[in-house]
Protein backbone atom coordinates (compact mmCIF):
# COMPACT_ATOMS: atom_id res chain seq x y z
CA UNK A 1 0.00 0.00 0.00
CA UNK A 2 0.98 3.91 -0.33
CA UNK A 3 2.23 5.29 2.55
CA UNK A 4 0.90 8.38 3.91
CA UNK A 5 2.97 11.11 5.15
CA UNK A 6 1.51 11.20 8.15
CA UNK A 7 3.09 8.27 9.86
CA UNK A 8 6.85 6.99 9.65
CA UNK A 9 6.95 3.34 7.80
CA UNK A 10 10.55 3.03 8.40
CA UNK A 11 9.74 0.97 12.02
CA UNK A 12 7.63 -1.86 12.34
CA UNK A 13 4.22 -1.56 14.05
CA UNK A 14 2.52 -4.06 16.02
CA UNK A 15 -0.71 -3.54 14.42
CA UNK A 16 1.19 -3.53 11.19
CA UNK A 17 2.81 -7.07 11.89
CA UNK A 18 -0.16 -8.40 12.94
CA UNK A 19 -1.69 -7.63 9.79
CA UNK A 20 0.80 -9.16 8.05
CA UNK A 21 0.31 -12.55 9.74
CA UNK A 22 -3.38 -12.31 9.04
CA UNK A 23 -2.52 -11.99 5.27
CA UNK A 24 -3.65 -7.74 5.03
CA UNK A 25 -1.99 -5.82 2.65
CA UNK A 26 -1.44 -2.84 5.31
CA UNK A 27 2.17 -3.45 6.51
CA UNK A 28 5.22 -2.37 5.34
CA UNK A 29 9.11 -4.03 4.82
CA UNK A 30 9.78 -3.38 8.56
CA UNK A 31 6.55 -4.86 9.56
CA UNK A 32 7.05 -8.06 7.50
CA UNK A 33 10.90 -8.32 8.36
CA UNK A 34 10.27 -8.47 12.15
CA UNK A 35 7.18 -10.48 11.19
CA UNK A 36 9.44 -13.16 9.49
CA UNK A 37 12.21 -12.96 11.85
CA UNK A 38 9.23 -13.93 14.57
CA UNK A 39 8.34 -16.77 12.14
CA UNK A 40 11.41 -18.19 11.92
CA UNK A 41 11.06 -18.88 15.91
CA UNK A 42 7.79 -19.71 16.14
CA UNK A 43 6.44 -20.80 12.58
CA UNK A 44 3.00 -21.24 13.64
CA UNK A 45 2.60 -17.52 14.26
CA UNK A 46 -0.20 -16.88 11.76
CA UNK A 47 -1.94 -19.51 12.56
CA UNK A 48 -1.94 -18.12 16.09
CA UNK A 49 -2.97 -14.45 14.43
CA UNK A 50 -5.79 -15.87 13.40
CA UNK A 51 -6.60 -17.78 16.04
CA UNK A 52 -6.60 -15.04 18.29
CA UNK A 53 -9.12 -13.01 15.95
CA UNK A 54 -10.93 -16.05 15.97
CA UNK A 55 -11.52 -15.31 20.04
CA UNK A 56 -12.22 -12.01 19.61
CA UNK A 57 -15.39 -13.37 17.29
CA UNK A 58 -16.41 -15.94 19.77
CA UNK A 59 -16.50 -14.03 22.77
CA UNK A 60 -18.44 -11.11 21.29
CA UNK A 61 -21.01 -13.68 19.64
CA UNK A 62 -20.91 -15.16 23.08
CA UNK A 63 -21.63 -11.62 24.72
CA UNK A 64 -24.15 -10.22 22.28
CA UNK A 65 -25.94 -13.63 22.58
CA UNK A 66 -25.85 -12.78 26.59
CA UNK A 67 -27.14 -9.54 26.11
CA UNK A 68 -24.47 -7.06 25.69
CA UNK A 69 -25.11 -4.34 23.52
CA UNK A 70 -22.18 -2.17 24.21
CA UNK A 71 -18.70 -2.63 23.20
CA UNK A 72 -14.79 -0.58 23.51
CA UNK A 73 -12.18 -2.34 21.95
CA UNK A 74 -8.56 -0.95 23.24
CA UNK A 75 -6.09 -1.48 20.71
CA UNK A 76 -8.10 -2.52 17.67
CA UNK A 77 -5.83 -2.43 14.91
CA UNK A 78 -6.12 -2.73 11.64
CA UNK A 79 -9.57 -3.23 10.34
CA UNK A 80 -9.88 -6.71 9.24
CA UNK A 81 -13.02 -8.35 8.14
CA UNK A 82 -15.20 -9.14 9.94
CA UNK A 83 -14.61 -6.31 12.85
CA UNK A 84 -16.06 -6.44 15.87
CA UNK A 85 -19.25 -4.59 15.17
CA UNK A 86 -19.60 -6.53 12.12
CA UNK A 87 -19.85 -9.27 14.21
CA UNK A 88 -22.14 -7.86 17.01
CA UNK A 89 -23.97 -5.94 14.22
CA UNK A 90 -25.09 -8.76 12.63
CA UNK A 91 -27.09 -10.52 16.06
CA UNK A 92 -28.51 -7.30 17.00
CA UNK A 93 -28.07 -4.53 14.81
CA UNK A 94 -28.91 -1.87 17.89
CA UNK A 95 -24.94 -2.64 19.19
CA UNK A 96 -22.82 0.47 19.62
CA UNK A 97 -19.01 -0.18 19.38
CA UNK A 98 -16.08 2.38 19.92
CA UNK A 99 -12.91 1.29 18.64
CA UNK A 100 -9.57 2.54 20.29
CA UNK A 101 -6.01 2.53 18.84
CA UNK A 102 -2.64 4.68 18.68
CA UNK A 103 -1.65 3.82 15.23
CA UNK A 104 -2.40 7.04 12.31
CA UNK A 105 -2.52 4.01 10.04
CA UNK A 106 -5.35 2.77 11.94
CA UNK A 107 -6.86 5.92 12.53
CA UNK A 108 -7.41 6.32 8.94
CA UNK A 109 -8.37 2.85 8.11
CA UNK A 110 -10.72 3.37 10.65
CA UNK A 111 -12.29 6.49 10.23
CA UNK A 112 -12.62 6.01 6.77
CA UNK A 113 -14.37 2.59 7.09
CA UNK A 114 -16.93 3.61 10.01
CA UNK A 115 -17.77 6.94 8.72
CA UNK A 116 -21.10 5.79 7.62
CA UNK A 117 -22.06 3.09 10.03
CA UNK A 118 -24.32 4.13 12.37
CA UNK A 119 -23.65 2.82 16.15
CA UNK A 120 -19.53 2.53 16.03
CA UNK A 121 -16.84 5.18 16.63
CA UNK A 122 -13.78 5.36 16.62
CA UNK A 123 -10.92 7.21 19.48
CA UNK A 124 -7.44 7.88 18.49
CA UNK A 125 -5.99 7.25 22.01
CA UNK A 126 -3.65 5.14 23.84
CA UNK A 127 -4.08 2.46 26.96
CA UNK A 128 -1.27 4.22 28.95
CA UNK A 129 -3.67 7.39 29.06
CA UNK A 130 -7.07 5.57 29.81
CA UNK A 131 -8.30 9.26 31.61
CA UNK A 132 -7.93 10.71 27.59
CA UNK A 133 -9.77 7.94 26.32
CA UNK A 134 -12.88 8.15 29.18
CA UNK A 135 -12.52 12.17 28.02
CA UNK A 136 -13.06 11.92 24.50
CA UNK A 137 -16.69 13.17 23.47
CA UNK A 138 -17.30 10.67 21.11
CA UNK A 139 -17.31 7.75 23.86
CA UNK A 140 -19.86 9.68 25.53
CA UNK A 141 -21.70 10.31 22.10
CA UNK A 142 -21.90 6.83 21.08
CA UNK A 143 -21.89 4.86 24.57
CA UNK A 144 -23.82 4.94 27.59
CA UNK A 145 -21.46 4.61 30.50
CA UNK A 146 -24.56 4.10 33.20
CA UNK A 147 -25.58 0.89 31.44
CA UNK A 148 -22.66 -2.52 30.82
CA UNK A 149 -20.07 -2.32 28.64
CA UNK A 150 -17.60 -4.67 27.33
CA UNK A 151 -13.71 -3.76 27.56
CA UNK A 152 -12.28 -5.89 25.15
CA UNK A 153 -8.17 -5.60 25.61
CA UNK A 154 -7.56 -8.81 23.01
CA UNK A 155 -3.63 -9.00 22.26
CA UNK A 156 -2.95 -5.77 23.60
CA UNK A 157 -1.22 -6.21 27.17
CA UNK A 158 1.77 -7.99 25.37
CA UNK A 159 3.27 -4.89 24.72
CA UNK A 160 4.06 -3.49 28.21
CA UNK A 161 6.47 -5.39 30.60
CA UNK A 162 5.65 -5.78 34.54
CA UNK A 163 7.15 -3.02 35.61
CA UNK A 164 5.30 -0.70 33.46
CA UNK A 165 2.04 -2.46 35.97
CA UNK A 166 -0.87 -2.32 32.95
CA UNK A 167 -3.15 -3.85 34.71
CA UNK A 168 -3.57 -0.19 36.14
CA UNK A 169 -4.76 1.21 33.19
CA UNK A 170 -7.01 -1.19 32.60
CA UNK A 171 -8.70 -1.04 36.23
CA UNK A 172 -9.14 2.75 35.01
CA UNK A 173 -11.11 1.78 32.49
CA UNK A 174 -12.62 -0.81 33.72
CA UNK A 175 -13.74 1.54 36.97
CA UNK A 176 -15.42 3.80 34.57
CA UNK A 177 -17.97 1.59 33.30
CA UNK A 178 -20.96 0.00 35.62
CA UNK A 179 -21.15 -3.29 37.61
CA UNK A 180 -22.21 -6.13 34.98
CA UNK A 181 -19.34 -4.79 32.38
CA UNK A 182 -17.10 -6.92 31.28
CA UNK A 183 -13.39 -7.72 30.22
CA UNK A 184 -12.49 -9.82 27.79
CA UNK A 185 -8.20 -10.47 27.41
CA UNK A 186 -5.82 -12.66 25.57
CA UNK A 187 -2.23 -12.81 25.69
CA UNK A 188 0.25 -14.76 24.59
CA UNK A 189 2.61 -17.01 26.72
CA UNK A 190 5.61 -19.08 27.12
CA UNK A 191 4.24 -21.85 29.13
CA UNK A 192 3.73 -24.25 25.77
CA UNK A 193 7.35 -23.67 24.97
CA UNK A 194 9.70 -21.65 26.42
CA UNK A 195 12.57 -21.57 24.21
CA UNK A 196 10.53 -20.54 21.34
CA UNK A 197 8.68 -17.63 23.17
CA UNK A 198 12.47 -16.33 23.92
CA UNK A 199 13.25 -16.23 20.13
CA UNK A 200 10.41 -14.73 19.11
CA UNK A 201 10.20 -11.90 22.16
CA UNK A 202 13.87 -11.09 21.58
CA UNK A 203 13.25 -10.33 17.67
CA UNK A 204 10.59 -8.07 18.55
CA UNK A 205 12.45 -6.54 21.41
CA UNK A 206 15.63 -5.94 18.93
CA UNK A 207 13.25 -4.46 16.37
CA UNK A 208 12.00 -2.23 19.18
CA UNK A 209 9.05 -3.24 19.57
CA UNK A 210 8.53 -4.70 23.56
CA UNK A 211 6.86 -7.96 24.24
CA UNK A 212 6.57 -10.22 26.79
CA UNK A 213 5.04 -13.35 27.56
CA UNK A 214 3.17 -14.31 30.59
CA UNK A 215 2.16 -17.14 32.80
CA UNK A 216 -0.92 -18.42 33.50
CA UNK A 217 -1.06 -16.62 37.29
CA UNK A 218 0.13 -13.32 35.67
CA UNK A 219 -2.28 -13.17 33.18
CA UNK A 220 -5.24 -14.12 35.61
CA UNK A 221 -3.75 -11.18 37.20
CA UNK A 222 -4.88 -8.69 34.15
CA UNK A 223 -8.39 -9.35 35.59
CA UNK A 224 -7.60 -6.90 38.92
CA UNK A 225 -10.91 -7.84 41.09
CA UNK A 226 -13.52 -8.37 38.08
CA UNK A 227 -14.69 -12.45 38.70
CA UNK A 228 -13.50 -14.66 36.07
CA UNK A 229 -16.54 -16.09 34.12
CA UNK A 230 -16.63 -20.01 33.00
CA UNK A 231 -14.08 -21.34 31.76
CA UNK A 232 -11.91 -19.72 33.70
CA UNK A 233 -8.07 -18.61 32.36
CA UNK A 234 -7.88 -20.73 29.81
CA UNK A 235 -5.52 -21.65 26.91
CA UNK A 236 -7.08 -19.44 23.90
CA UNK A 237 -8.18 -22.14 21.68
CA UNK A 238 -9.92 -23.86 24.92
CA UNK A 239 -11.93 -20.67 25.24
CA UNK A 240 -15.61 -21.48 24.35
CA UNK A 241 -14.67 -23.15 21.01
CA UNK A 242 -16.71 -23.89 17.87
CA UNK A 243 -14.83 -27.27 17.37
CA UNK A 244 -13.45 -28.39 20.46
CA UNK A 245 -9.21 -28.51 19.69
CA UNK A 246 -7.18 -31.51 19.32
CA UNK A 247 -4.34 -29.87 21.54
CA UNK A 248 -5.07 -25.78 22.77
CA UNK A 249 -1.53 -25.73 23.90
CA UNK A 250 -0.68 -25.38 20.22
CA UNK A 251 -2.06 -21.87 20.33
CA UNK A 252 0.41 -20.10 23.07
CA UNK A 253 -1.96 -18.07 23.98
CA UNK A 254 -4.60 -17.55 27.16
CA UNK A 255 -7.74 -15.92 27.17
CA UNK A 256 -10.56 -15.32 29.41
CA UNK A 257 -14.04 -13.22 30.27
CA UNK A 258 -14.85 -11.71 33.05
CA UNK A 259 -17.39 -9.97 35.06
CA UNK A 260 -17.39 -6.50 37.21
CA UNK A 261 -19.41 -7.33 40.00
Amino acid sequence: MAASPDFDTSAAHPARVYDYWLGGTDNFPADRELGDAMIRAIPSLPTMARANRSFMERVTRHLVEEGVTQFLDIGSGIPTSPNLHEIAQGIDPSVRVVYVDNDPLVAEQARAMLADVPGVGYVHGDLTEPESILADPLLAGTLDLSRPVALMVVGLLMYFPAELAPERWVATLLDALPAGSTLAISHPTADFDPEAGAVANAAANAAGIPLVSRTRDEFAALFGAATLLDPGAVPLAAWRPDTPPADPREVYYYAGLARKE
